[in-house]
């Protein structure tokens, strides 16, 4: 390899060599992008507290909180409650161009569980999404977030619903977990 003295050259050879000088110096180097993420958390599970059932009845836990019992009776300082999901994005970089999200979120369907005498259906579900009040499993619920200029912009929102539960004989505990699902629709 032959290289000429000539001014060009030298300026080539220098940044050819500068690179390596500054790696060893520990000058920081520009990062890569990340791929864009979109998660989804479960921050609390939907909690229905301790009561009594003979027959049949239900409890329902709205999106704010509210509990109303049909024919069951309350035991105890049960912990109720709506589940609490967040939805992410990550936009992979630290861009601070103005992006509007669309979300769509999806809750799958929960089949009924049996745990010795008694019967769980959990339905009638609710959200404090704009526009999601009644959410049906396997229809999407739309969540938007607007003007995220941030590397993650999140959004959390609140799930409540009906526990309808049929008892033959003795208790049962349950915990039914919500599956839930993101897929980002449009980025502005």
């Amino acid at each position: 390899m032959s290289i000429s003295n000539s001014p060009h050259n030298r300026a080539s050879l220098t940044a050819i060599l500068a690179v390596p000088v500054l790696l060893a110096v520990g000058q920081p180097v520009p990062a890569c992008a990340k791929v864009p993420t979109l998660s989804i958390s479960s921050d609390s599970d939907l909690r229905f507290g301790s009561f009594i059932v003979t027959g049949s009845g239900s409890r329902t836990v709205t999106a704010a909180g509210m509990v109303t019992d049909v024919a069951i009776i309350p035991a105890g300082q049960g912990d109720t409650g709506p589940a609490r999901f967040t939805v992410s994005y990550d936009r992979g970089n630290e861009n601070k161009h103005i992006l509007n999200l669309v979300i769509e979120v999806v809750l799958s369907s929960v089949p009924r569980v049996v745990r010795g005498g008694v019967s769980a259906q959990l339905g009638q579900f609710v959200s404090d999404i704009p526009g999601g009040a009644n959410v049906q499993p396997g229809s999407p619920i739309v969540i938007t977030i607007p003007n995220c200029t941030t590397r993650v912009c999140s959004r959390t929102f609140a799930l409540g619903g009906r526990l309808d539960l049929v008892s033959q004989f003795g208790g049962a505990t349950f915990q039914i977990p919500l599956p839930i699902d993101a897929r980002l629709r449009s980025v502005d």
